[in-house]
């Protein structure tokens, strides 16, 4: 992707598309997060619960985002200054970089998270093999850290390959992953990789990869209580600091 012409300058974030639930692992209602948008001055804000093969953290079963659609549309009437969106923050469960939800159920989302987490029931016998469990013990393993920083991003590479992925969240948070070799793909399918002000980790090097292979970036929250939803400020400085292009952040006013 070509920029023409590229403006820097202070980043003020206008939505937090990753916040979760009591229907995951979150600590509030949906009507708790959206409100709690409203009263931060927020335009948007998504509810995105776990997908549901996230051991301990994911939603009952699929279906359950089609009930949170409903419960968001019924909501909506009451908040008339925010847009509100249904995603999915869903696992990727295989080395070919299957996500835990189906189809129909992704079609009817207003967007699509993927995202590598430790903890999931696996596609297959061979991925609990040589994907699940070697990532459960590769930052005490360091012998296994290439072998599966490249198992990690061929799976995620073809996710997005695959499926229409908004943007990876958290990338290189719990599993080594190639970010720069992440970010050329993602630059060529208009995917973004978030920045995510909820977990620390070392957020700079997202920036940068993004910055050298042309990806957008996108900066949430990952609110698990509705407290947290819309605390972006550090995201939006550390953009303002690396001088990050404002028209490359999707959340970012232009």
């Amino acid at each position: 992707m070509t920029i023409s012409k590229r403006s820097y300058g202070t980043i003020k974030l206008f939505a937090d598309y990753h916040t979760h639930t009591k229907y995951s692992d979150g600590r509030g209602t949906p009507a708790e997060n959206i409100k709690a948008a409203a009263e931060r001055g927020l335009k948007a804000v998504a509810i995105t619960d776990h997908g549901p093969k996230s051991i301990g953290t994911g939603v009952a079963d699929a279906g359950t985002f089609l009930a949170i659609k409903e419960e968001v549309a019924g909501l909506a009437p009451h908040f008339p200054e925010l847009k509100l969106l249904v995603g999915a923050e869903s696992a990727v469960i295989s080395r070919d970089g299957r996500l835990d939800l189906p189809r129909e159920i992704i079609d009817q989302l207003d967007l699509l998270i993927a995202g590598l987490h430790p903890y999931y029931i696996p596609e297959s016998p061979g991925d609990a093999l040589y994907y699940t469990l070697p990532n459960l013990v590769v930052r005490m393993k360091k012998s296994l850290w290439e072998k599966m920083r490249s198992t990690n991003t061929k799976a995620l590479l073809e996710t997005v390959r695959t499926y229409p992925v908004d943007f990876i969240s958290h990338p290189n948070l719990f599993m080594p992953v190639d970010l720069d070799e992440l970010a050329q793909t993602c630059a060529g399918t208009e995917t973004a990789l978030e920045v995510n002000t909820g977990h620390h980790y070392n957020k700079e090097e997202i920036v940068r990869a993004a910055a050298r292979r042309g990806a957008r970036l996108v900066v949430n929250s990952d609110a698990h209580y509705p407290g947290t939803v819309g605390n972006l400020d550090s995201g939006a400085a550390l953009l303002d600091r690396l001088r990050f292009p404002i028209e490359m952040v999707i959340n970012a006013e232009h």
